[in-house]
């Protein structure tokens, strides 16, 4: 029987246990009576963001009979334990597979989607044996196919060169990241930081302690940076030709340097090159999908949920996976 929300609320909220005593928020938006769910679509989240941000964003896939679920990463708001980067992959892989077990107890199909950065954690799913036998299809809006779309260290040092008066290029940075050199607390690195990451993303809440809803208190600071920039979680990924992928990006997306045409050449390129089968889609919107073609973006996303549960044979809502292999970094 599905549970009936009170009146008002958006969202059914849930917990996500991982190992030992943490767990990640969660929160699921169901279609509206008298629209009969079809299908459960998981959304890794972006970083800084709580579990509501893409249930809202992409809250129209409810009319065509899609649960949506979000969760939120360790460090965050109402999830407990401490960030890092390489736990965004592990907590992705617990929400994947609470995920498939609810979609199993419901007879749904479970489809993955994600949006930037949430699609690097999604996609490293498969680097082992598992997350196959569980999706019916993988898409994305604005996704990131390599770390360094966005964050770039050689960027960043010279902004944090100027304030500590010593001079650091790139390599330097990153030595003294991995010899844990640096006072993460002093002004010298949380202001360089707030400079970057508010020129990187104006339109997003940064502050001196903040990146949107992330504290920096609950951030192993070192080691997320000291990953960021060794980060190879697609290394030997491989989806199946089983699995229909669709990437849709933005001719306005300035984040990932899409709005010039060699950007999207190589994004159109490395796509390919890391997963042939896939179809790329280009849009009239920016990073954040907003443009001309939000609606029509969401609408062709239904239809390509739709297409994926008529075609799939094998795919037949299997038994509980436990573990999705050697995803860990």
């Amino acid at each position: 029987m599905v549970p009936m929300l009170p009146r008002g609320r958006l969202f059914e909220e849930h917990e996500i246990p991982t190992e030992g005593s943490d767990v990640l928020h969660a929160k699921m938006m169901r279609p509206k009576s008298p629209v009969v769910p079809k299908r459960l679509v998981v959304i890794p989240p972006l970083i800084g963001a709580g579990a509501s941000q893409p249930l809202i964003i992409f809250r129209n896939l409810t009319r065509r009979g899609t649960i949506l679920l979000s969760f939120e990463y360790r460090g965050h708001p109402h999830s407990t334990g401490l960030f890092t980067l390489d736990g965004t992959v592990i907590d992705t892989q617990y929400a994947l597979i609470w995920a498939a077990d609810y979609a199993r107890a419901h007879g749904l199909p479970l489809h993955g989607f994600a949006t930037c950065y949430g699609l690097v954690s999604l996609l490293a799913q498969f680097r082992g044996p598992g997350a196959q036998d569980l999706l019916w299809s993988l898409s994305a809006v604005s996704g990131l196919f390599r770390m360094d779309q966005t964050i770039r260290f050689g960027d960043f040092a010279p902004l944090f060169s100027r304030r500590l008066g010593v001079e650091l290029d790139e390599a330097a940075l990153i030595e003294g990241i991995a010899e844990n050199v640096f006072d993460w607390n002093g002004d010298a690195f949380r202001q360089a930081l707030l400079e970057y990451l508010g020129g990187l993303f104006p339109t997003l809440r940064v502050g001196r302690d903040f990146f949107e809803e992330l504290q920096y208190h609950r951030v192993e600071i070192p080691q997320t940076l000291l990953q960021l920039a060794q980060a190879r979680y697609l290394e030997g990924m491989s989806v199946p030709p089983s699995i229909p992928c669709n990437f849709f990006f933005g001719r306005h997306d300035d984040v990932l340097g899409l709005n010039v045409p060699e950007g999207r050449d190589d994004y159109r390129r490395r796509a390919s090159a890391m997963i042939p089968h896939a179809v790329l889609h280009e849009c009239e919107i920016d990073h954040f999908g907003i443009g001309t073609d939000h609606d029509p973006v969401i609408e062709k996303l239904a239809d390509l949920f739709e297409e994926a549960e008529v075609r799939a044979v094998p795919l037949t809502l299997k038994e509980g996976v436990r573990s999705l292999g050697n995803v860990h970094p």
